[in-house]
């Protein structure tokens, strides 16, 4: 059976509360917004805030493996 607009909508609000999704507005300048869509579109996404969310994971992981790699060569007393 087809769900109607409300149980859809219910169901995206209780996801969106469970992750613990908000909203988050930035003032970007117009060749930087023009970039963001560009840029999604070439590397394949359809939605520029998907585009953004892999770039911010991204960034979070070689940042991770930066600190893994300075925390190791500190225990080898490399420079």
């Amino acid at each position: 059976m087809a769900k109607t607009d409300a149980e859809r909508k219910r169901r995206q609000r209780e996801r969106k509360q469970r992750l613990g999704m908000k909203r988050m507005e930035m003032d970007l300048a117009r060749r930087e917004r023009e970039l963001i869509a560009s840029n999604a579109r070439a590397r394949g996404y359809e939605d520029k805030t998907e585009y953004v969310v892999r770039l911010v994971l991204d960034d979070a992981e070689r940042i991770e493996r930066d600190r893994s790699r300075n925390r190791e060569n500190d225990r080898r007393g490399a420079p």
